[in-house]
This record gives structure tokens, C-alpha cells and sequence, in this order.
């Protein structure tokens, strides 16, 4: 089993729940990158190596705290990119 950030999972989950209830930055794939590398940076990351690391990594995944925490910096992030976005032309 190769190494794994299970935060990257929340933060794409949290991300994507968003993006449907409403239309919160640039759709463009760079700047859906930032967000979530950004996020991430600002997150203490959740990695497994083995498959009993992977489980309790996922059980993780749905603490009340840890989903509020990635909620908090998925939000930043996306007011931070919204403010610089680093794409290349005009995105409508």
C-alpha cells in the first residue's frame, strides 16, 4: 500500500459539497488545485501505510472537528485564490 493524505479526500469532498449550493470561485482546474493545496497546508495531515492506518485514517474522515477544521481552511483558501487567482486570462 502506497502512502496516502485520507486530508486530501475531506478537503476534495468539502470542496466538491460546495461547489454545488453555490458558485464559490474560478472553476478552472488551477485554481481548484490551489484551493486545495492551499487548504491543505494549513491542515495536519492524515496519512496511512498500511491497511489498519487506512482504516483508522477513514474513521478520522468523519470526525465532527476534523471536517469542521478542513471546512474552515477550504474557505480561506478559496477567499485567497478568489482574491489572486494565478490562472492565465480572463475565466467568465
Amino acid at each position: 500500500m502506497a502512502m496516502k493524505n485520507y486530508m486530501e479526500d475531506v478537503v476534495k469532498e468539502i470542496l466538491r459539497d460546495l461547489e454545488k449550493t453555490q458558485p464559490i470561485h474560478c472553476p478552472c482546474e488551477r485554481c481548484r488545485k490551489d484551493i486545495v493545496a492551499l487548504a491543505l497546508s494549513n491542515l495536519r495531515g492524515k496519512y496511512a501505510t498500511t491497511p489498519e492506518g487506512e482504516i483508522l485514517a477513514r474513521v478520522e474522515q468523519s470526525d465532527r472537528q476534523v471536517r469542521t477544521d478542513a471546512l474552515l481552511a477550504v474557505m480561506q483558501a478559496i477567499e485567497i485564490v478568489r482574491e489572486k487567482p494565478r490562472h492565465q486570462g480572463s475565466i467568465k
